[in-house]
């Protein structure tokens, strides 16, 4: 334990740190604040509930008019829509995206209908089982999911780096490994202090900056919406997924702080390996970022694309198991994206401890 408090004194004593968090923070926000208005709101709550026939030719029939209006407006001065319009449209736009929606998930379960693919039943009954037809304003959520997808993974990738990369080379530059290593069990208690030190790390960044999104997004938006589908969230219109906004949320920050977690153990274990602190930061930052930019900068087919995208950068997203109905074969059988990604860094972590546990065991005391 004294191990452990020591080591997690090390982390926190660094300066750097908190300046980087502070500052990703405010880049996050882009420098810009929106509050959503009570009239806003309002006019959302008139629509509230589920879509039924009867609201679907309101919102038609206000789309006609508001589009009349502004034919008529054009013609005459130019001038456009009012404030309250402009959020009338968006209400009768959104409905339409969200018929949309169940209009795509019927016209593909009538076409799995035709197919038998090791995977069709498993994608069918998905379709089957969810349900996009409830309505709300959902702007706060929306926001709070996007930044624990874009936002997070500068966060905590940043913040792993440069809190995590000298755990093991300030014991080198200090002569102290010396003493540490002429001990086998100082050596396994110690690494294990580094590691448990390192999860305890990451799971207070990902809540400090998951602390900072409810805030800073709900405070703008609003805390209304959660109970709506995935997706009426654009970039989740073809998931097959039976998350509401709070369930996925919930999800998204599990497999994030999974992926993180692998990461720490991955940075301790190059850290245990190079002496030189800013060979070690290097050296994890290249793992982090290279499948990202082999992905955006290279055309590659979809397969191999793939296991570029099972690394840490892309499961920290968390995005791309979701967006769309994804299996992997595991002889004849469906397995899922985001199981796959979870079984995935479940045994990485683990294969990652027994390779550090080695190295330190075996590592000679230098002169």
């Amino acid at each position: 334990m004294q191990l452990l408090k020591f080591e997690l004194y090390k982390m926190y004593r660094q300066k750097i740190i908190y300046f980087t968090f502070i500052l990703l923070v405010l880049f996050s926000t882009g420098f810009t604040f929106n509050r959503i208005t009570d009239w806003e709101k309002d006019l959302y709550r008139e629509w509230e509930g589920p879509i039924s026939e009867e609201k679907i030719q309101l919102a038609h029939q206000g789309n006609e008019e508001l589009t009349k209006k502004m034919d008529e407006r054009v013609e005459e001065d130019g001038f456009v829509y009012s404030e309250t319009e402009q959020t009338k449209m968006g209400i009768y736009e959104t409905i339409s995206f969200i018929i949309n929606i169940e209009k795509n998930a019927n016209e593909k379960l009538s076409k799995l209908e035709k197919e038998n693919n090791y995977n069709t039943d498993l994608e069918k009954a998905m379709l089957k089982d969810f349900d996009t037809s409830y309505f709300a304003y959902n702007k706060g959520p929306e926001k709070v999911i996007d930044y624990a997808s874009v936002y997070s993974i500068f966060l905590t990738g940043a913040m792993l780096l440069i809190g995590l990369s000298t755990i093991y080379t300030q014991e080198y530059s200090s002569g102290v490994d010396n003493y540490i290593l002429s001990s086998k069990k100082g050596r396994v208690s110690l690494l294990w202090a580094k590691v448990s030190a390192s999860l305890i790390y990451t799971f207070v960044i990902v809540i400090a900056w998951e602390l900072f999104n409810l805030g800073w997004n709900v405070f703008q938006f609003g805390n209304e919406g959660w109970d709506t589908s995935i997706q009426h969230y654009f970039k989740y219109y073809f998931s097959p997924y039976s998350f509401n906004m709070l369930e996925y949320h919930f999800i998204q920050l599990g497999i994030h702080l999974l992926a993180a977690f692998s990461f720490a153990i991955l940075i301790v274990l190059i850290s245990s390996i190079c002496k030189n602190s800013l060979i070690a930061f290097f050296i994890n930052g290249a793992i982090f970022a290279t499948p990202y930019l082999i992905v955006e900068m290279l055309m590659l087919p979809n397969g191999v694309e793939d296991i570029f995208r099972f690394s840490y950068i892309y499961i920290m997203n968390v995005e791309f198991l979701f967006d769309h109905f994804k299996t992997f074969n595991f002889f004849g059988y469906p397995i899922l994206y985001p199981v796959v990604a979870i079984v995935w860094m479940v045994v990485v972590s683990m294969a990652l401890v027994l390779v550090t546990s080695h190295i330190v065991r075996k590592r000679e005391v230098t002169v």
